[in-house]
């Protein structure tokens, strides 16, 4: 047998999970050598900080029971390379997606029940496979494997939790073997060959407009809420009956409403007249909600549908086999790939391909002339790659071929009401009550609905953008400009939304008059003559709101730049870390990003000096600087690279520590 081989996983969420269990699946399959694995978290491992136990069952996931997996499936790890480089999960854990334990747990009575109360057993039955589950459960999940995982390890694994909170990395002594010092928040050092850093969401700074907002409702004994992870938030505290504005109306607005309304008592009902319709019976404990946002209204809800991605779309443009056609072309010509040249147009060109593809089939009535002859048309327009005015010949065509209020805009799905004013706060609620109950009607039709196939088509590009920007696969100039701004943002508020059922009670919550809508482009400020916080849009002429209460309905942001982690902000001070440095055109310096600066997969920290720290792995959030979409879930049944990043990327670091 050969030397023991420590190894320290700071962060016990999702992430430090996966690294456990490939650890483990890698320990399996070899004999000469011990691993001694330590795991560093304050909060519990396996749900980590965001997915933990204690949380309120009104938090929902926005993927349904399907999708999410912590452990790599068969179709996983037959995607791999053959050479066992990507070993199966040990037998305790094999197998175990979300959706798998889920039904194991209804319908397999020999399957060991770890931990779970008589409420999860309750939820667990009552939901189906294209349910959306609770952040409750689905931490419930992850402790379970956590546990199956411990019970199950090899004889050759020791796997050691300290709930604390890690708070720097040192240099020990070079002749131990073990290079690396982990100081705890106790006190507690850990000696370690490799450190594997699996973060997660860790605080942050505010912006300087939070921070003037925080300094002015201290002067003034007002209530300002910064952004925070739902589950760490006293809801409770917040005033019954008066009113509260909320800025943000992304994932996390969903969050405070249910806190809000559910969450006080108060109930909802389907609707007799309207089926996909409900009403909502207030208890009298709400506050008075004043919501806001850039858009003015919520992220679309996604389609009702029995997969990830939609069965009839058809992306025929933008394509891995495109990608990997551009990459080698670039290569060879020597130059750097511009998101906004190379592939955002096959994207669009995609999404209105599916969307007249979708509306043909579903309402050949709303094409002027020969339906069949008009998508020929279409088809023969997006299909002339050679010839860069395909847009405006589109927009020709289907302005004479199919009435107005039917033509697809991508860009006007996200901001429904660009350029339009309103007289009064009631004729902007009653503008975006009609909105979500569309947007409703639309999800409900799933694969027949020609908006939600369009969107389904960019979510399905957005796997393979993933997949074509990792590890710097786009100029900087094209991230920020390109991926950033125009499709991330776009596609984010598009197919990031939440399960149809948070359109439907906020639509529900807005008939009853319990929310209200400030209107896009809202400003939030202080009102130093009323001593209040003060909010209006520039398109609703309705009088400013005050209000005693502002809470930011967001996240931390996920910036190494900002972050208070004191782990971070020492390896930056001790030289272990920086961020990645962008170039771009309009800066006569490096500009530093959001995420560190790490080497190729496995994803190594680069020091301050620009050398590789051989021991030192980053996976997850922080790596925003070389990957996009790193909050997303591995997809269970999805090939290693296309769905599958996160346990990819565990694995990878999983071979480079044991070698």
């Amino acid at each position: 047998m050969g030397r023991t081989q420590r190894i320290v996983v700071i962060g016990a969420g999702p992430r430090g999970l996966s690294t456990v269990e490939r650890l483990a699946a890698h320990a399996a399959s070899r004999s000469d050598k011990n691993v001694e694995v330590h795991l560093v978290d304050p909060f519990p491992p396996g749900p980590g900080h965001v997915w933990r136990t204690d949380q309120s069952r009104l938090f929902l996931m926005n993927t349904p029971s399907f999708f999410p997996t912590v452990v790599p499936t068969d179709v996983t790890v037959t995607s791999a390379p053959s050479d066992g480089s990507y070993p199966r999960p040990i037998s305790a854990v094999r197998g175990l997606s979300f959706e798998e334990w889920r039904a194991r747990v209804t319908a397999d009575s020999s399957f060991p029940l770890i931990g779970l109360s008589d409420g999860d057993l309750a939820e667990v039955h009552a939901l189906t496979r294209e349910g959306f589950p609770s952040r409750k459960l689905y931490g419930t999940y992850l402790s379970d494997i956590f546990a199956r995982l411990r019970a199950g390890l090899p004889k050759t694994m020791s796997l050691n939790y300290h709930p604390q909170e890690a708070v720097r990395i040192a240099y020990g002594e070079q002749n131990t073997g073990r290079p690396y010092l982990v100081e705890l928040g106790d006190g507690v050092v850990l000696s370690a060959h490799c450190v594997v850093l699996a973060l997660g969401h860790t605080d942050a700074k505010l912006r300087d407009d939070q921070q003037d907002l925080m300094e002015f409702a201290a002067s003034r004994r007002l209530h300002y809420w910064p952004p925070a992870i739902p589950a760490d938030v006293r809801w409770a505290a917040l005033p019954e009956g008066e009113d509260v504005l909320i800025r943000g109306m992304g994932l996390n607005f969903h969050d405070v409403l249910a806190q809000l309304t559910e969450g006080r008592g108060g109930t909802f009902e389907v609707d007799g007249d309207h089926p996909h319709r409900l009403t909502y019976q207030p208890s009298g404990r709400e506050p008075k909600i004043w919501a806001g946002s850039r858009r003015g209204t919520p992220y679309r809800a996604k389609a009702v549908l029995d997969s990830y991605y939609p069965r009839s779309t058809q992306n025929k443009f933008f394509t891995r086999d495109y990608v990997d056609r551009t990459q080698q072309r670039a290569q060879s010509e020597g130059r750097e790939i511009d998101f906004e040249v190379d592939y955002w147009p096959l994207i669009r060109r995609d999404a209105q391909w599916n969307y007249y593809r979708t509306l043909v089939r579903t309402e050949p009535d709303a094409i002027h002339g020969d339906p069949f002859e008009f998508l020929a048309q279409v088809e023969a327009i997006l299909s002339d790659t050679e010839h860069s005015s395909w847009w405006s010949r589109l927009d020709r065509l289907v302005t004479d071929r199919v009435a107005p209020n039917l033509i697809l805009a991508p860009e006007r799905l996200s901001r429904p009401f660009e350029g339009q004013s309103f007289d009064s706060h009631e004729e902007y609620a009653a503008a975006v009550v009609h909105f979500l109950d569309r947007d409703v009607a639309a999800s409900f039709l799933g694969e027949d609905s020609p908006i939600k196939m369009a969107i389904g088509s960019m979510n399905q590009a957005r796997a393979i953008v993933k997949y074509a920007v990792q590890d710097h696969g786009i100029s900087d100039e094209s991230w920020i400009r390109g991926l950033e701004r125009k499709f991330g943002g776009l596609v984010e508020g598009l197919a990031s939304g939440p399960p149809v059922l948070r359109i439907q009670q906020m639509a529900a919550l807005a008939r009853a008059g319990v929310v209200r809508f400030l209107g896009p482009d809202p400003v939030f400020g202080a009102d130093e003559n009323a001593g209040c916080f003060i909010a209006s849009s520039p398109w609703v002429r309705g009088e400013p709101v005050h209000a005693d209460w502002l809470v930011e309905a967001l996240a931390p942001a996920n910036d190494v730049r900002v972050s208070t982690s004191p782990l971070l902000g020492r390896l930056f001070e001790d030289g272990f870390a920086r961020p990645w440095q962008m170039h771009l055109a309009d800066s006569p310096a490096p500009v530093p990003s959001k995420g560190l600066e790490v080497t190729e997969s496995p994803h190594r920290l680069v020091r301050a000096s620009g050398e590789t720290e051989a021991g030192i792995f980053v996976l997850g959030l922080q790596l925003s600087s070389t990957q996009w979409g790193t909050a997303i879930a591995a997809e269970a049944d999805a090939e290693l690279r296309f769905g599958s990043s996160t346990v990819a990327d565990s694995n990878e670091v999983a071979r480079a520590v044991l070698g």
